[in-house]
């Protein structure tokens, strides 16, 4: 009977296959003490620590040293704290290891397999500035819900169109600006999950109501200077199709209305339990067997692929966890007495001047609600402030993860991005200090 294992257990895709087991029973672990509360939490992010570790030798070696840093400085910190005899439950959070929202980008990642499904790799593309237009526009949709890997399923299929050649600029800042604009509104980002935990008592629907019209904006911009970019006439686009940017609409209106027809239920935990019910009830009752095979192989595969994204969440609580021990062991609070409009602002200031450095946003956003936690009296605005932050860091700078990709696997230049964002960058941060000051003059 053993045999019929040994192909599971084997070598180092067996590891692989176990992690993928344990991320998903500490996925139903993080859902459950979120509903029932009758677990403590660190028994969720244990699971998760678990699988951290069985796959971390997948993670690049760069990756490995910004992960590794994080998890000493936090590590320092808390034992710094032990030491003096107040560590007190620090260490239990960063046992936590921000699980609502690893919980989330686990379940959301589910979605891809509904999503390619609607997507059509055989399809000649046209060229022409519509077209990119649209392109901009349906990506943005489509990267609402699955981040990063809308940017990858087009990106490719543009780069496939140009024989693997370099993409062109315009088609570069068409996946750039349609992925970083989520980061302002949609409830399936990480960025909205890590806002909404490092501002307690936001409130989803502000937030979106906000952050929408930025995003907008941004976007209507982008659509202004594609017209007016001379390679736009001959460059290729990838306007996706009805049939891929349905789900992205159904799912944004069964968020909203979940959390007003149960508000006491955290947003992350409802946006994770749509996420995976709507994959797997729509690929089991439309595919059947093959529905249940895609499922299968994306818990044994796409699942452990994540382990970058993984152990730079649970790196960043070890880090927070850390800082927040050495602060009150110090008792050093470097929170402003008042949290308002101009304090908003020049958070805003120093969490891009951290992106353009090269910091990670899920490292700056955590740091933020470390040390501003304390003074924030309006939870919307800072958490409005983080996505501000994390929307224009990733979109401006050269060293961001989406830059880096679109850089590697696109031969885009960074210069030449970088170039190109000179004027938005001007425009939107102004938008974004407007959008602070008006919600506060209206709150």
């Amino acid at each position: 009977m053993l045999s019929l294992f040994s192909p599971w257990l084997s070598g180092s895709a067996a590891i692989h296959r176990l992690a993928g087991v344990i991320m998903l029973i500490a996925l139903a672990l993080v859902l459950f003490t979120s509903l029932e509360h009758s677990l403590p939490p660190w028994i969720a992010g244990s699971g998760l620590w678990v699988a951290m570790l069985l796959v971390a030798p997948g993670i690049k070696r760069t990756q490995k040293k910004q992960i590794g840093i994080l998890i000493l400085v936090g590590l320092a910190g808390l034992m710094f704290a032990t030491l003096a005899g107040n560590a007190g439950s620090f260490w239990l959070k960063a046992l936590e290891a921000n699980q609502l929202v690893v919980g989330m980008m686990i379940g959301v990642s589910f979605l891809r397999l509904v999503a390619l499904a609607g997507v059509n790799s055989s399809d000649a593309l046209p060229s022409g500035v519509s077209v990119l237009q649209r392109s901009l526009f349906g990506t943005h949709l489509f990267g609402a819900v699955l981040n990063i890997s809308a940017v990858l399923i087009v990106g490719d299929r543009l780069a496939h169109a140009r024989h693997n050649q370099p993409l062109q600029p315009v088609q570069g800042l068409v996946l750039l600006r349609a992925f970083s604009t989520c980061a302002f509104w949609s409830p399936f980002f990480a960025a909205m999950g890590l806002a909404l935990l490092s501002a307690p008592g936001s409130h989803l629907a502000t937030l979106v109501l906000f952050g929408l019209p930025v995003a907008l904006v941004a976007l209507l911009y982008s659509a202004w200077e594609i017209k007016r970019n001379p390679e736009a006439q001959t460059a290729m686009g990838y306007p996706l199709q009805w049939s891929s940017l349905w789900m992205p609409l159904l799912l944004a209106v069964l968020v909203i209305v979940a959390h007003l027809i149960w508000p006491a239920v955290a947003v992350l935990t409802q946006v994770t339990l749509i996420a995976l019910t709507f994959a797997c009830s729509w690929l089991l009752l439309t595919q059947k067997v093959e529905g249940g095979r895609s499922l299968r192989c994306h818990i044994e595969t796409g699942l452990p692929n994540m382990c970058s994204e993984l152990a730079l969440f649970l790196a960043a609580a070890v880090l927070a966890a850390g800082v927040a021990a050495t602060l009150y062991t110090l008792d050093i609070s470097l929170a402003p007495e008042h949290f308002g409009y101009k304090e908003a602002v020049l958070t805003l200031i120093a969490l891009l001047a951290a992106a353009m450095a090269g910091m990670h946003p899920v490292t700056s956003v955590v740091l933020a609600g470390s040390l501003l936690g304390s003074s924030v009296t309006d939870p919307d605005l800072f958490g409005m402030t983080l996505l501000m932050g994390w929307a224009l860091g990733v979109g401006l700078s050269p060293l961001s993860g989406i830059q880096l990709t679109l850089q590697a696997r696109y031969g885009l230049s960074a210069r030449a991005l970088l170039r190109a964002n000179r004027n938005y960058a001007v425009l939107m941060f102004l938008v974004c200090c407007l959008t602070l000051y008006v919600y506060q003059f209206l709150s």
